[in-house]
């Protein structure tokens, strides 16, 4: 079961396609999240969503009990941004006009782009081919702005992993780019770039498919 999409539409036009959370436009970039999870006896009332981009669904459903920090999002407060929201679009929609899409997709989001690309170049073990390095940018603004440190120990230790298996793997090609090409010293580096290159692509893909996981979309 999941919410009516009759429901969800008028919904979706109350609020303007704009997170109840940070009440940025996101046009397709949208969940209907349960207020009260199913987990917790939430039902499919259309009173439970609450519209919200992904970065805010990710944010609220990162909280990780184990390591508690900062404040948690609570079904009342997720009830109360929701309520202000559409009050707010109902009685002074010439507020929507001083709010405009978001210039980024996000932290996570940005990282799936870049675990996506890093899928791709695992595709490559053909010695004479290896060369271009995995790409970490996104990781380590992920890191910075804290969206790693919040996720739950599972999905943490799927993106960690994957990402430390490709920093190896970039730090062979760069020892290899110093030998001469074709020497044996050269073949040496770039063989355990390969041996790595293969042991890091399964776990690219199970990062790539957790973070998914995490920030799925509900269809309606």
């Amino acid at each position: 079961m999941a919410f009516n999409r009759d429901e969800v539409a008028a919904l979706l036009s109350q609020c303007h396609r704009r997170c109840c959370i940070c009440h940025q436009f996101c046009g397709v970039k949208m969940e209907t999240d349960h207020i009260v999870p199913k987990d917790d006896e939430g039902d499919d009332n259309i009173e439970n969503a609450i519209p919200i981009c992904f970065e805010c669904h990710a944010e609220i459903h990162s909280y990780n009990v184990k390591h508690p920090r900062g404040r948690k999002f609570t079904p009342d407060e997720l009830r109360r941004h929701k309520e202000q929201w559409l009050h707010i679009c109902e009685e002074n929609p010439e507020i929507l006009a001083k709010s405009y899409m978001r210039s980024d997709v996000g932290p996570l989001n940005a990282l799936v782009d870049e675990l996506e690309f890093n899928a791709v170049v695992a595709q490559i073990k053909d010695t004479n081919l290896i060369g271009c390095n995995f790409q970490n940018s996104q990781f380590e603004k992920a890191v910075q702005l804290g969206s790693i440190s919040i996720l739950k120990d599972e999905l943490k230790g799927a993106i960690n992993i994957a990402y430390v298996f490709m920093g190896s793997v970039n730090q062979y090609i760069a020892a290899a780019s110093n030998q001469t090409f074709r020497s044996n010293a050269w073949a040496q580096e770039i063989n355990q770039a390969q041996k790595l290159i293969t042991d890091a692509e399964p776990l690219i893909h199970q990062a790539i498919e957790e973070l998914l996981k995490f920030l799925g979309t509900e269809q309606d």
